[in-house]
């Protein structure tokens, strides 16, 4: 699984848009939760097939604002098989994908691996 958060200097739909229209992926499931004051989560789930781990990944994306910033968060899921559950490098390829799609918008990125 890799997972990534960062900002963007548009809206949370606006994100939502491009990735849903550049991203090369079939999505599942796309919703949108209006807190009032102008503040949204948007929550929207792709699945892509990769020949090279012979498995389907699944990603999530999460555009929000509740913060006041727009947040980017993403995650993939699912993209290893085997016992050894290898992913030949699946899920950090969706995630670079949805970074280039936003890379002229992404003001920085936020370490959520801390520990």
């Amino acid at each position: 699984m890799s997972r990534e958060v960062f900002t963007v200097k548009i809206t949370p739909v606006e994100a939502q848009r491009m990735v849903e229209k550049n991203l090369d992926a079939d999505i599942v499931f796309s919703d949108m939760y209006s807190l009032g004051n102008g503040k949204l989560i948007l929550i929207t789930t792709f699945d892509k097939y990769y020949a090279r781990s012979n498995s389907n990944s699944g990603l999530v994306v999460i555009c929000e604002n509740t913060t006041g910033k727009t947040l980017v968060k993403i995650a993939s899921t699912g993209s290893s098989i085997g016992l050894l559950q290898i992913d030949w490098g699946v899920g950090n390829s969706l995630l670079k994908r949805v970074k280039n799609i936003l890379s002229d918008y992404i003001i920085g990125v936020i370490n959520i691996n801390k520990g």
